[in-house]
C-alpha cells in the first residue's frame, strides 16, 4: 500500500512530513540476494547496490522497494536535518506460501536476508491508519493495479499517485489523470519528479485528491455505482445479445468461424462445461493450429 505524508491525527492533507508509502506482496524472483560481507550498514549499502544493478529487470514492486532503500539510506546520510523523513515507504508485509497463503515478510526465513539490512519488509497495517498519510500510490502485480489498491486508496484524503500499466479495470475508463489522480509510469522512473511537483503544488494535489474523493464517494452509492454498471455491462451486453444471429440450419459454430476467412481467421482454443469456475470444467482443443499459435504469436494458414 503506498502513500507519502503521514499524520499523526486530523486530515492527510495537513502533514508538514511527505512519506510515499506502500505495504503489499511480494511478486518478483531472481533477486539478487544480500551477501552477509562487512557490518549491517555496508551489507545494506551492497544490497542497495545490486537492486539498483538490476533496477530494468525488476518487477515493479520491488523497484519500489529499491526507490526505498535509497531513500531511507539518503535521510539518514542527511547530516542538515536529523529529523529528515525518506519521501518513500514502499515494502511488503506479505508473500504468498503455497498452500497455506500470505505470510507476513518479517519475521519469515524467506525474507530474513533482506529483514537483516532493513530492505523490503515492514509492518502491515489497516486502512484507518493508512488514511493518516498524505499521498498513495496503487503498484500494480501480475494483473496491473488492483481494484481494491485503487478505489480504497482513491477513496482516502490522500493523493493517489496512480501506476499506469497496460493492463486495467473497467473503473480506470472512467479516472482522469491529473484530475482524479497523478500518473506514474509502469517503470516507475517519473515518481521521484512526480512527488515534487505534489510537494511543490499542494493546491492543485489537494484538488486532485478531492476529485477523486468525491468520485468515490459517488461511486459508492446505488445510484453512481448503477450508472457505471449500465455503462459498462448492460448496454455492451445488450449490443451483443442485438448483434445475435443464429446459426443457419445444419451449421455449426465451427462451420461459422470457419466461414469467416482468413483475415478473420478464429480458431477454437479451450472448450468448458461451464459446471465450475476454474479450469477444472475446461480441456484444451484446436490441436496444432492453437500450438502454431503459441508458438508464433500469430495465426499461420497451413496449406
Amino acid at each position: 500500500m503506498p502513500t507519502i505524508s503521514r499524520t499523526s491525527n486530523g486530515p492527510a492533507f495537513s502533514s508538514p512530513n511527505p512519506v510515499n508509502f506502500v505495504r503489499g506482496s511480494s511478486d518478483s524472483k531472481n533477486l539478487p540476494h544480500p551477501n552477509d560481507i562487512g557490518d549491517e550498514h555496508e551489507r545494506r549499502v551492497n544490497a542497495i547496490q545490486a537492486l539498483n544493478d538490476q533496477i530494468d529487470t525488476l518487477l515493479p514492486r520491488w523497484k519500489g522497494v529499491a526507490i526505498t532503500a535509497e531513500a531511507e539510506l539518503e535521510a539518514e546520510e542527511n547530516t542538515e536535518d536529523e529529523n529528515a523523513m525518506p519521501w518513500a515507504n514502499i515494502k511488503f508485509s506479505a508473500f504468498l506460501e503455497k498452500p497455506i497463503g500470505k505470510q507476513p515478510t518479517i519475521g519469515s526465513d524467506k525474507y530474513a536476508a533482506w529483514e537483516s539490512v532493513g530492505i523490503a519488509v515492514g509492518q502491515g497495517m489497516p486502512l484507518t491508519d493508512l488514511a493518516k498519510y498524505k499521498y498513495h500510490i496503487d503498484l500494480g502485480g501480475g494483473g496491473g493495479t488492483t481494484w481494491s489498491g485503487t478505489i480504497e486508496k482513491l477513496a482516502m484524503p490522500g493523493l493517489l499517485f496512480h501506476h499506469m500499466t497496460p493492463t486495467k479495470d473497467y473503473i480506470h475508463d472512467h479516472l482522469k489523470p491529473w484530475k482524479h489522480y497523478i500518473p506514474v509510469n509502469a517503470h516507475l522512473s517519473d515518481l521521484k519528479q512526480k512527488f515534487d511537483w505534489a510537494e511543490s503544488h499542494p493546491q492543485q494535489a489537494k484538488r486532485i485528491s478531492d476529485a477523486g474523493t468525491t468520485f468515490m464517494r459517488e461511486l459508492g452509492t446505488p445510484e453512481g455505482f448503477g450508472k457505471i454498471f449500465e455503462l459498462d455491462f448492460v448496454e455492451p451486453i445488450q449490443r451483443v445479445i442485438d448483434a445475435y444471429q443464429p446459426v443457419a440450419e445444419g451449421m455449426t459454430w465451427r462451420d461459422v468461424l470457419s466461414s469467416m476467412g482468413a483475415e478473420n481467421r478464429m480458431i477454437e482454443v479451450m472448450e468448458c462445461t461451464g459446471t465450475s469456475y476454474n479450469y477444472n470444467s475446461c480441456q484444451m482443443i484446436g490441436g496444432e493450429d492453437v500450438e502454431r499459435f503459441q508458438s508464433n504469436g500469430y495465426y499461420e494458414e497451413v496449406e
